[in-house]
């Protein structure tokens, strides 16, 4: 773990609330993984007290490249950084998952932001030569981000919006059932998923259901990042056998092999622990 203070180099503006900033970091660059995130100090605000959690969305040389939606007062900050302004970052943060060399084929889902942690997992696949499929949903057109570069990076790419305005019309998860009708389920495959709960809910069922192996990137508030302050535990499906009830997405996650996740936090009505 590496506390920095990085030069932002670049802000750019994807629109529908997107941007993606770019930071010098050597040493976080250089440490950086799939499944890795960083904290982020909201600095200038009395009431944004947490760190916010930001997915490593890729890495060029000793640039990080972080993929954020402004959808609050934390996020709105990291926003309106500028080229040349400081960003304080603690990471890179989390387990990840790395050992998934072996897979035939690796099927993506990304609903909306979810996309983020995902990216740098299909430049990391694409550079194994293992097959990529995936399927990225969002509401309009507007918010499919990355069109030309998903295209080179994915074997098959499917987008899918909610009002039919690029790709296919509906949900994402109703693409990817179409897709294993027609194809089937191939020995070897995994899928990886990310974004909103209900997406989530219904891609584990469906892998569950035709016994393929899913892991799950979540997202939670990670005050400390290393597993101290328990505000990001997630209920476990199998306990441990000293009786965990419960594993730590900052330090055990936050990709996550579904089959050990407590069905109950998927639902939207789950309040946390």
């Amino acid at each position: 773990m590496i506390q920095t203070r990085a030069i932002v180099t670049n802000i750019r503006d994807l629109g529908a609330d997107y941007f993606l900033l770019e930071v010098e970091s050597p040493e976080i660059a250089g440490a950086s993984k799939p499944g890795h995130f960083v904290n982020v100090l909201i600095q200038d605000s009395a009431r944004v007290v947490l760190r916010r959690p930001i997915a490593v969305f890729d890495v060029k040389s000793n640039r990080v490249q972080l993929l954020v939606k402004s959808i609050g007062e934390g996020t709105r900050w990291i926003s309106l950084r500028e080229p040349g302004d400081v960003v304080n970052l603690l990471g890179p943060l989390g387990k990840g998952l790395f050992d998934k060399t072996d897979a035939k084929r690796v099927i993506m889902v990304a609903g909306g932001v979810g996309l983020a942690p995902l990216y740098y997992y299909l430049t990391y696949y694409k550079e194994l030569n293992i097959k990529t499929v995936l399927f990225y949903g969002a509401r309009n057109a507007k918010s499919i981000l990355f069109q030309n570069e998903l295209l080179e990076l994915t074997d098959e790419c499917v987008f899918v919006t909610e009002d039919g305005s690029l790709g296919e019309k509906g949900l994402v998860t109703d693409e990817l059932r179409r897709y294993y009708l027609e194809h089937g389920t191939a020995e070897g495959d995994v899928v990886f998923a990310c974004g909103p709960k209900f997406m989530l809910k219904q891609v584990v069922d469906f892998a569950d259901a035709e016994h393929i192996e899913c892991f799950v990137s979540l997202e939670s508030f990670m005050g400390c990042g290393a597993g101290v302050c328990l505000s990001c535990v997630i209920p476990a499906r199998h306990y441990s056998q000293d009786g965990d009830k419960y594993f730590k997405l900052c330090t055990d996650g936050p990709v996550i092999n579904s089959n050990i996740i407590d069905k109950r936090y998927f639902e939207e009505s789950y309040a946390g622990h």
